[in-house]
């Protein structure tokens, strides 16, 4: 059977038979499973709820570090600009943007999942709009008998009950009738019944056949499971890229506190804060794709003998934008460090020291670059 609201009348056609008759003990197994997919998407939800959590909190991290940020950068732009110092500047730019770009790609996952497009077609109509992801439920259309349905259909148009949607004022009228105004194909007649009835496609509310309820329910937790394994992804990469950072920029910050107030960064001063955005680069690299590496070693230690999951763009999307941005921070860096390193006026031990790094960096990027995981990549970037 299946019945649904009439756009003309407003009220719940009969139920038509156009599927087969659910034995007792089917009826039973699919409205069982149902609830256990209920539960589990509340499970799901639970676990999302944690992560906009954690993701509002590394949030805190940057203000809490901003006189570090400020302090490095400031010492930077006093006392006179040269090539080293607008080749830092660029460099620490890069370094923030890195932790910056994570937890934009977190946020955007977030609303991703808790948001997507509700597709209202039919009648002619090929109507998109917002909807949020765990939809409003109606009572599957064909749980109920012909009489037991036209009460049900009566109880629905009631305006005692109507009111809990549509408030019985003007105004309230007024701005369900501006919502509805946006998405073409959703104009109510306006009536209150109409009214409410384009608020339910809003909300993706639908009277399904049970069976149909089920098979809605089983796309929406894959669904959910595929948007959840990468949210989760992402924030501990995220978070990873974050520690990271604010390590680096601590360590910078550490470089720049015997400076006096208003004294611009020494030449020495140039080529270590230069050191730690190359020791930087690639240690954030290795952060971020960790969690994957971590993924792939678990796969071979229970018997895969090889993994594509360093190929799945999904998955990896946040490495790519790390590798791109570490990438302008380390060639800055390298150019800041050569400047600094043959100053006449570095001594010998800093110009060794500061050289050594480049070069242990240098070899770093080599090593990343040609290894399996970051061809890979950068045949994806």
């Amino acid at each position: 059977m299946n019945a649904a609201f009439d756009g003309d009348t407003g009220r719940m056609n009969p139920p038509q038979h156009d599927g087969p008759t659910l034995t007792t003990d089917e009826r039973a197994a699919a409205r069982a499973f149902v609830a256990r997919c209920e539960v589990r998407l509340s499970t799901f939800h639970r676990i999302a709820v944690g992560m906009l959590s954690g993701a509002g909190l590394l949030v805190v991290l940057p203000v809490v570090a901003r006189d570090s940020v400020s302090g490095v950068l400031r010492s930077l732009l006093i006392d006179g600009i040269g090539v080293s110092d607008i080749a830092l500047v660029v460099a620490v730019v890069a370094m923030l943007a890195v932790p910056m770009s994570a937890l934009w790609l977190l946020f955007a996952d977030l609303t991703r999942f808790y948001f997507h497009a509700n597709h209202l077609g039919g009648d002619g109509r090929d109507v998109f709009t917002p909807r949020f992801t765990l939809t409003s439920l109606q009572l599957p259309s064909d749980e109920l008998g012909p009489e037991a349905l036209e009460q049900l259909d009566a109880s629905r148009t009631d305006p005692r009950i109507v009111e809990l949607l549509v408030p019985t004022n003007d105004r309230s009228r007024r701005r369900v009738d501006r919502q509805l105004r946006v998405y073409a194909g959703l104009d109510s007649d306006r009536d209150d019944v109409s009214r409410a009835r384009g608020l339910f496609q809003l909300a993706a509310s639908t009277s399904r056949p049970l069976l149909d309820e089920v098979a809605k329910v089983e796309h929406g937790m894959a669904r959910h499971v595929l948007r959840l394994r990468g949210l989760v992804l992402r924030y501990v990469k995220a978070l990873l890229a974050l520690l990271t950072t604010a390590l680096a920029v601590y360590a910078g910050d550490a470089i720049v506190a015997g400076l006096d107030q208003g004294e611009g960064l020494t030449v020495s001063g140039s080529t270590a804060l230069a050191a730690v955005v190359l020791i930087w680069a690639p240690v954030v690299v290795l952060a971020v794709t960790s969690p994957v590496r971590w993924i792939e070693q678990l796969m071979r230690d229970d018997g895969a003998p090889s993994t594509a999951v360093a190929d799945d763009p999904d998955l990896t999307h946040i490495e790519r934008v790390s590798l791109r941005i570490a990438t302008i921070g380390w060639l800055a860096a390298a150019i800041a460090m050569i400047v600094s390193a043959t100053s006449d006026t570095t001594g010998d031990s800093v110009r060794a020291a500061g050289l050594a790094v480049l070069a242990g960096s240098s070899i770093a990027v080599v090593v990343a670059a040609f290894s399996g995981r970051f061809r890979s990549l950068t045949r994806m970037a």
